[in-house]
Formats: structure tokens, C-alpha cells, sequence
């Protein structure tokens, strides 16, 4: 979605939406198919059903839910004579069990839910993504170092960074500064074309509604450095408007931002990150070669008359050249 604005920090947020369109469809489909069924009810019944009577913690551990949030759904079902309680042989817990009427849902849902399974399998493929395999990564790195504790490190290292100055996405308060850090150099070594105009005195029209992304490097409150990631379409992404303050050059600021935007790429499964400069720009181009761009031939036409130099990220041939940051087109 190119008005996507929650990214990363919104992950559950996405998760959430996610699941309300997958719930919202199935449920469309068991009650257009009379079942006296919903998706809040998958879980228990599924894992009885697979897995035969079993206890509520255990149900708890396999959905990877709370005890409390399993017994109320175990009681609500146990209402409605899906599911049955018995005490286990050794008398010490309770055992769920499917009732006879819920074995008789259970086989009338059966193609319902290899229809919704291959549903998702049929997106997972062409959306190229093996959604299991991500899903379960996630949960296997929080389950190493929970969120709370990596948030917790993220704020410590904040409060004393490497570096004076943070990189930080796009704040209006911040929207002169894009405009004139680029200005800046753009005069110095060349001049400001129509389309630098356009794109700096509107980057929330001409970057951001189209789904690119803007850094800054902030120091003292103020930006003093910028950079630019523009959507192209079709898994390509532009890394331009790279800009610095060259009062303000310290501490590797412009590898920090081209990094920033190669984290981003990455981020969203971008195919291909290019960039176009010019060869007057040395140091520039030496810092883009030691982050793994590399010369290239385009096979279009670059929209800046300065441009004849392209490059394309290619992780596997970062080497150690000398750091630059001055700009790029």
C-alpha cells in the first residue's frame, strides 16, 4: 500500500487488520453455509480434534494463549454442547473433549477449512512469501530477547548514541531543511534542474504519497543531513536526495543515512535500489562502493541532465573503500 504509514512500529496494528479480513471472510463463509460457527471458536476445537481430550493449559500452550483467555472460550463452547469437561484419570485436572455434536461439526467444517487453507496457500504463493517460515521467525526472536527488552536496549542506546547526532523519518518541521541541504550542493556543482524543484519544494506529494521514504540526521533538534527513498514500482526503489551539511560532516553521517535507506529496502523486499550521481561527486562515489552499489548501465534514461553515473546495490560486493558524504543526484 503506497499510503502505508505504520511500517514496523505498527506491526500489530497490521497483524490486527489482517486478521479482522481473514475473520471477517471466513465467518461470511460458515454462516452463509449455516454452520453455528466462528473463527474465535478455531483453536480448541481444531487442537481437540487433532489431538483428542486434552487439558486447558494444554490447548493454552499449543494456541499460545493465557489460561484465563482458553477457559472462557472452553466454557462459552461448553454452553453451546461443542465441548465437554471430565475430570482426567488421576482426578487432579480437568480434561476438554469434543461432544458429539462437536465431532459432527468438526466433519461438517472439514472442506470448509481446506478451502480457507489453500486459500492462504494460493496468496502465500503469489505473493511469493513463505508466511509460516516469517511468522515463526518472529516469534522465535521474541521469544529469545523479548520486545520489552529490546525496546528497553533501543532507548538506552538513544539516550547515549554513538554518534551526536539520530536518524530520524520525516517531520515537516524539517521540510525547509530537505529543500535547502540539497539546494546547497546542487549550486556548488551543478544547478537546480525543473525536477529538483519539484521534488524538494514537495516531497510529501512527490516522495511520500507514492510510498517512498525520508530520513533526516538530526543534531541539536536541527536536521543538518538528508536522503531520499523513492518508489519506483514493481519492487524498485530509487536512493536519492542525499544531502549534508558540510559544517555539520562528522561521524560517518551520510553512510549512516544511505544505510538507513538500504535497512528500509530490505525492510520491504525491494528487488533492486539504484541510484544516480555524477562522477564529479568522488567521495560520494566511494562511499557507494563501500556499501555495495556498483556501476552499471541503465537501460532508461535518467530525468537529470547531471546524472551519468548508475549504480545498483549488490550486497555481495561491499568492500572498504573510503568513506564520502557529499551528495547524490
Amino acid at each position: 500500500m503506497k499510503d502505508e504509514i505504520f511500517l514496523e512500529l505498527g506491526i500489530g496494528t497490521r497483524f490486527r487488520r489482517l486478521l479482522e479480513f481473514m475473520t471477517s471472510d471466513a465467518d461470511r463463509l460458515y454462516e452463509e453455509a449455516g454452520l453455528k460457527f466462528r473463527v474465535s471458536y478455531f483453536y480448541p476445537i481444531y487442537a481437540l480434534s487433532v489431538r483428542g481430550p486434552m487439558p486447558i493449559a494444554e490447548i493454552a500452550k499449543l494456541a499460545g494463549f493465557s489460561h484465563s483467555a482458553v477457559s472462557q472460550i472452553v466454557k462459552k463452547l461448553s454452553g453451546e454442547g461443542v465441548l465437554e469437561t471430565n475430570r482426567a484419570a488421576d482426578g487432579r485436572q480437568k480434561t476438554v473433549s469434543l461432544t458429539a455434536e462437536g465431532t459432527r461439526l468438526v466433519e461438517d467444517l472439514q472442506p470448509y477449512w481446506a478451502a480457507l487453507e489453500q486459500s492462504v496457500k494460493d496468496v502465500a504463493v503469489e505473493a511469493k512469501t513463505d508466511v509460516l517460515a516469517g511468522i515463526s521467525a518472529l516469534e522465535t526472536g521474541f521469544r529469545k530477547t523479548s520486545l520489552y527488552d529490546r525496546a528497553k536496549a533501543n532507548l538506552s542506546a538513544h539516550k547515549n548514541p554513538a554518534h551526536p547526532y539520530s536518524i530520524e523519518s520525516y517531520d515537516v518541521t524539517h521540510r525547509q531543511a530537505f529543500y535547502d541541504l540539497n539546494v546547497w550542493w546542487l549550486k556548488k556543482y551543478f544547478k537546480v534542474e525543473p525536477i529538483d524543484e519539484k521534488v524538494l519544494s514537495n516531497p510529501e506529494e512527490t516522495i511520500l504519497a507514492k510510498g517512498g521514504e525520508i530520513f533526516f540526521a538530526v543534531l541539536d533538534g536541527k536536521a543538518v543531513g538528508a536522503i531520499a527513498m523513492k518508489v519506483e514500482g514493481d519492487g524498485v526503489f530509487e536512493l536519492t536526495k542525499l544531502a549534508v551539511d558540510p559544517t555539520a560532516q562528522q561521524g560517518g553521517m551520510g553512510r549512516a543515512l544511505c544505510e538507513k535507506v538500504i535497512e528500509r529496502f530490505k525492510a520491504r523486499g525491494g528487488r533492486t535500489l539504484y541510484l544516480e550521481t555524477n562522477t564529479v561527486l568522488e567521495p560520494a562515489i566511494k562511499l557507494y562502493w563501500k556499501l555495495g552499489f556498483v556501476e552499471m548501465q541503465t537501460a532508461t534514461p535518467s530525468p537529470y541532465e547531471r546524472a551519468n553515473y548508475y549504480m545498483e546495490w549488490q550486497p555481495e560486493t561491499v568492500n572498504t573503500a573510503v568513506d564520502g558524504t557529499e551528495a547524490a543526484a
